[in-house]
């Protein structure tokens, strides 16, 4: 099970606040004879950002609507708190739920969207729009609380729908693409926004994205999800830096995979040498690495440094010649996207060093990394389904 350990959350103003982690036990979800998810095990801490990360079809959004009781696992339980969940209707769970589209009334005024919950609960209409008023208040919309929709800001139609989610004082708030349908400068305002209101409440925020420098930015927990189930669970730093597998690798964005066949191993130092010749230098902790055994390592794009040189010419260690196929400028930096050892390789070498030294499409080059900037992967590259992992499973 992926478990991580909580960080410090505070109380709140009627005393310490119900436990809102998340368990999943065995969690799979058929529909038909396709599975959404498989065999999912995962714990959530209380009081953490967890972002489920992954392509569309994955699985994040339907383990989303499971948590929120939208949707009934085929089999498995769902604990928040220490309650199990799975069967209770969502008004039962401590649970709200922000939808992509906001899903505002156009026919009410922000005020009575946001009040619109405790209406539906019976709560008085002088009480329920005092509390609304105190929740636009906590995202900066009390001037606007006698508009409609419709005369609102993208940005500000997803503060309001936060507004109606929290005011029913969930124990878990959970964000379906919150930030897809804003555009770029509002989506980098917002997610700030995300983050500091969740520091503030303490509570549970289990957000869905397929963009990996949202999950990155705003994450205490990084869950990535490959075809129903789960490849790594970690932090943030952990999974951009340490992937287990090729396929976090390279989903993630920030990383090479190369593969090769393990020489020698003396004392940890290894080298390896890939099909096309190329021979990597690394440390090798694993004792399963042995002399024939097959290794997928992962480098960094930013720590990978580029020179021309003839592609037939000899390269050293912890190097590869290929051919430039893009360029692209990124302002700080920019992307070179090579054609080696069979695969794409990419680099992003800085604006100075790059433009000191300019590469073109269809020029021979050698890519060159540090032996230290090399992490050793756990899964073995096969380039698709069937691929092995050395301690043999998840």
């Amino acid at each position: 099970m992926n478990t991580m350990t909580a960080k410090a959350t505070p109380d709140t103003a009627a005393g310490t606040r119900e436990s809102g982690e998340i368990r999943l036990v065995g969690v799979t979800k058929k529909f038909g004879n396709a599975y959404a998810v498989e065999s999912i095990d995962l714990t959530i801490p209380h009081g953490s950002y967890c972002c489920l990360l992954g392509p569309s079809g994955c699985g994040k959004t339907t383990i989303l609507r499971m948590i929120a009781g939208h949707e009934t696992p085929t089999s498995g339980e769902i604990f928040i708190g220490e309650d199990m969940v799975v069967g209770k209707p969502p008004v039962e769970r401590g649970t709200a739920m922000m939808f992509q589209s906001y899903a505002l009334f156009p026919h009410l005024s922000i005020l009575d969207n946001v009040a619109f919950y405790l209406k539906m609960r019976n709560v008085g209409k002088e009480e329920r729009r005092g509390k609304a008023l105190e929740m636009l208040e906590r995202v900066q919309l009390d001037h606007l609380k006698d508009r409609m929709p419709a005369q609102l800001s993208g940005g500000q139609q997803q503060r309001v729908a936060l507004a109606r989610s929290l005011i029913t004082n969930p124990k878990v708030l959970l964000l379906d693409e919150p930030l897809s349908a804003l555009d770029e400068f509002l989506r980098l305002k917002m997610r700030g926004e995300l983050k500091s209101l969740q520091d503030e409440l303490g509570i549970t925020f289990v957000h869905v994205t397929h963009t990996q420098p949202e999950a990155i930015a705003l994450a205490d927990m990084v869950v990535v999800m490959d075809t129903g189930r789960i490849d790594q669970a970690d932090n943030a730093n952990t999974i951009y830096n340490r992937p287990k597998t090729p396929y976090v690798a390279r989903f993630m964005g920030g990383q090479n995979v190369l593969t090769g066949t393990v020489e020698s191993n003396a004392g940890g130092a290894g080298t390896l040498k890939s099909e096309a010749g190329s021979t990597f230098e690394v440390k090798l902790n694993d004792s399963s690495a042995t002399v024939g055994s097959k290794l997928s390592i992962a480098v960094r794009r930013d720590q990978v440094t580029i020179r021309r040189g003839d592609e037939a010419s000899s390269v050293g260690a912890n190097s590869i010649a290929g051919i430039v196929e893009a360029t692209e400028y990124q302002g700080s930096y920019v992307k070179v996207t090579l054609r080696a050892e069979g695969d794409e390789f990419v680099a992003n070498v800085s604006d100075r060093a790059f433009f000191a030294e300019p590469v073109e499409t269809g020029d021979p080059v050698v890519a060159t990394w540090n032996p230290e900037d090399i992490h050793v992967l756990s899964k073995v590259d096969t380039g698709g389904a069937g691929d092995s992992y050395l301690d043999g499973g998840h």
